[in-house]
């Protein structure tokens, strides 16, 4: 990262760097190996980019943050810029929080539970009807 073209890399706890640490190139080499030590990953889910130009590109994404210090694997949006004007091409932002789960993302996991809970509910039904059948024809 170019420390002329540097903003800012921030988060939220575990590992909160926000205001001035977020802004704070010299510590980020530090940062990253103490989150390293707590088995930090971050798997990207998404990625889209929303601006490009010869001297930069803007993005947003979502992934799945974990670490040892007490993150279970969650979920996390965020933007970025990466500039492009000087070699090499550096990350000059990084901006990531906790996503809460959205009703829409939510409705196809919903729908496919409601489905399979009447799929079920049609399975015991038509085995309770065919288990009285047999009873009232041996009777």
């Amino acid at each position: 990262m170019s420390d002329q073209l540097f903003s800012w890399y921030s988060t939220d706890a575990p590992g909160q760097r926000f205001n001035a640490d977020a802004k704070d190139r010299s510590t980020l080499v530090t940062y990253f190996a103490a989150r390293h030590q707590q088995h930090e990953r971050l798997a990207l889910n998404s990625l889209d980019v929303t601006f490009t130009s010869d001297r930069a590109g803007g993005f947003v994404f979502r992934l799945t943050r974990s670490a040892d210090d007490g993150l279970p694997p969650t979920r996390y949006g965020g933007k970025g810029e990466v500039q492009c004007a000087i070699r090499p091409i550096s990350l000059a932002v990084w901006s990531m929080a906790r996503r809460p789960w959205s009703l829409l993302e939510l409705l196809p996991e919903a729908l496919a539970l409601v489905v399979l809970v009447a799929a079920i509910g049609t399975i015991l039904l038509w085995r309770r009807r065919s288990a009285q059948r047999r009873v009232h024809v041996v009777t």
